[in-house]
């Protein structure tokens, strides 16, 4: 069977990409992922809040030398480059180990100047860039429609800086998520990968102090989103859609693609088994030749809400009836 897909007008050996995660951050875990049979990786994210932390901390080391202002605006700078540049140079390895498309990953907590270094990634030689933007909106005098035109300021600011393939990576908490996605590809951008799994804070009692969630994988089920998403705007996006979150095997691959997603995200997946890759493909090769679809561009899409006879079917969110049957 053909696998071969189209994800941000690059071409790959099939839809199924290593998300950003702990196996895409050296080379020797990118090329396990490659041989895995992965059709992408997506970096481990480059985080601008950690840069900015770490900036901070050097400067705070280096104070007694940093007295002049003029000085510490430098040493901020060199310090943030510093970090920036060790990642374009795994972004330039990779690039010359792998045979696969390699995307770029950057999470953003602001405009600022992060747009500026967008170009760098293209000329390191990333196929592609995913950004990461996703504000928690915890101040109660920001306007919902605020958050949203910030949203799609750096959308337009990204895709005015580079002309390389750029997808961005959202949340579904948004008052109206179509609206969000309809706009990003109004905005220029190449992709939208949803959703995107955010770290969920927890308490520990005994310490009575900030903890991270026991278990930061994702589980089987929780596609659901991604998978009604995917139907409700793939028919009518420019852009891809590339599913994220909860895809645990060829199964849920297959329900995505069915829905028009592009390419789908592997991450929790493949941490606790690295040739799920593999297991995917196979498993996606054995069903398309089972129906008789001899390249996914013969069903892709095919259960998107408006090539389906009763599309609202994908809105339906009243759980009653459901829990009746139970």
């Amino acid at each position: 069977m053909d696998l071969t897909s189209k994800y941000l007008g690059l071409s790959l050996r099939n839809p199924i990409i290593a998300a950003s995660s702990p196996l895409t951050r050296s080379i020797d875990a990118l090329k396990r992922c490659e041989d895995a049979g992965a059709g992408a990786v997506v970096l481990k994210s480059i985080f601008e809040e950690q840069i900015e932390a770490q900036t901070d901390r050097d400067r705070a080391a280096s104070e007694d030398f940093l007295s002049h202002s003029d000085a510490a605006e430098y040493f901020e700078a060199v310090s943030r480059d510093y970090y920036i540049n060790q990642y374009l140079e795994l972004v330039r390895k990779a690039k010359s180990s792998l045979s696969i498309p390699v995307i770029a990953s950057i999470n953003c907590a602001s405009l600022s100047s992060w747009t500026g270094y967008i170009s760098s990634f293209s000329e390191a030689g990333a196929d592609a860039i995913e950004l990461n933007y996703y504000p928690i909106a915890a101040d109660a005098d920001t306007e919902g429609r605020t958050v949203d035109k910030r949203l799609i300021d750096f959308a337009l600011a990204a895709r005015k800086a580079t002309d390389t393939p750029i997808a961005i990576k959202i949340g579904y908490k948004y008052s109206s998520l179509a609206n969000i996605m309809r706009s990003l590809d109004k905005a220029g951008v190449d992709g939208i990968v949803i959703f995107n799994r955010f770290f969920r804070p927890d308490i520990d009692i005994d310490t009575m102090s900030l903890s991270k969630a026991s278990n930061p994988l994702s589980d089987s089920g929780e596609y659901a989103e991604s998978l009604r998403w995917t139907a409700l705007m793939s028919a009518e996006l420019g852009c891809d859609i590339c599913a994220s979150t909860g895809i645990h095997d060829a199964q849920t691959v297959i329900k995505l693609l069915l829905a028009g997603a592009a390419a789908c995200q592997v991450c929790s997946a493949a941490v606790k088994d690295i040739n799920i890759f593999g297991k995917m493909a196979d498993g996606l090769s054995s069903w398309m030749e089972e129906k008789g679809f001899s390249s996914i561009a013969g069903f892709r899409g095919r259960l998107a809400q408006e090539r389906i006879a009763d599309g609202a079917l994908w809105e339906r969110t009243q759980y009653v009836k459901g829990l009746m049957e139970v």
